[in-house]
């Protein structure tokens, strides 16, 4: 979600500008088919790929079966299958868990949009076989193979001026300002979900922004994750409610052993109603990151409590979070 900033305090500016509050992050749809008959055959075992919990946050927050299943979708949508016959025996809320968490910790599969089929056993509730939609630019495996060497190149030229940095939090920098720069808000802008709409096409929302920063972070060495969470405390809004309104997300990178939240799309924002890039949501703590609040799985990841690589703190003076005043309600 992206928030009108009316004015900074401190600064007198006065600019304003209206924008819908249309969420910014779609829900996967769900399609139950049954299968027409049982199948008898045992699953055969299965030994899943190595995952670094480290670097794969949501991984780590899911149940030993859940993590086989991330494993095989995984090894299936890398090699641009769509259509996956299960190995593994799970139900409909071990899948479900399981493909959020391999979306939201892998933006390389930039071509696959949140809908997906599946059939199941109606005798015990077992999922048999997925079916992943493709976006539209990616639906062969010819348009897939061109699609990936657009985003690719897109995403190198980008690497390789941040790898000239000496510093982690240089590049941070870098990609954070590239994004800002080169990405314009618009929430109907197609892919909007995908790191596509930002890195490729330059249009996006907030999950567009987010995904775009993870995976040019992650390419420069930065261990950075997806944040899925709602603005709360806004007029309008229920803090720590369970109101779907509001939906954002953001990242949280890992410098130097701390944790630090970044909002890309809200310092774009900012900086525009300013008129220069400003960073008021660059490495913040949770305390200091102004109504933003996990959801879901993220509430497991760690706390963000680092403090020297605040923009302020690292880089110079700029504006702060808490000088922020939100004209939009939700």
């Amino acid at each position: 979600m992206r928030k009108t900033f009316a004015r900074i305090v401190s600064l007198l500016l006065a600019v304003s500008f209206a924008i819908s509050l249309t969420a910014c992050m779609g829900g996967a749809d769900y399609f139950l088919e049954s299968t027409t008959a049982k199948e008898t055959a045992a699953t055969t075992a299965y030994k899943r790929s190595f995952f670094d919990t480290a670097t794969n946050p949501y991984f780590s927050c899911l149940t030993e079966n859940e993590k086989n299943v991330y494993s095989f979708i995984y090894e299936e949508l890398v090699k641009g299958n769509s259509k996956l016959k299960c190995k593994i025996t799970l139900s409909a809320d071990e899948l479900s868990k399981a493909i959020d968490s391999v979306l939201n910790d892998h933006p390389e599969l930039f071509w696959l949009d949140n809908k997906y089929a599946y059939t199941y056993d109606p005798t015990d509730g077992s999922v048999k076989e997925i079916n992943f939609n493709c976006y539209d630019f990616a639906d062969t495996p010819a348009k897939l193979q061109t699609a990936r060497a657009e985003f690719e190149k897109a995403a190198n030229s980008v690497i390789n001026g941040a790898l000239f940095k000496a510093t982690m939090v240089e590049r941070e920098l870098y990609i954070h300002d590239y994004i800002c720069q080169n990405t314009v808000y618009d929430e109907s802008a197609p892919y909007n979900q995908s790191a596509y709409s930002a890195l490729v096409l330059h249009k996006s929302v907030c999950a567009g922004y987010a995904r775009c920063f993870q995976y040019l972070a992650k390419k420069a060495g930065i261990i950075c994750f997806y944040v899925t969470g709602r603005t709360e405390g806004l007029k309008g809004q229920v803090v720590n409610g369970n109101s779907e309104g509001g939906s954002h997300s953001w990242n949280m990178v890992l410098l130097d052993g701390e944790y630090y939240n970044v909002d890309c799309l809200w310092d774009d924002t900012a900086s525009e109603t300013y008129g220069s890039m400003i960073y008021p949501f660059f490495n913040l703590t949770d305390e200091a990151f102004v109504y933003h609040a996990r959801i879901d799985m993220a509430k497991q990841f760690p706390k963000c409590s680092g403090t020297k690589y605040k923009y302020s703190n690292h880089f110079g003076q700029t504006v702060e979070a808490e000088n922020i005043i939100f004209t939009d309600a939700a």
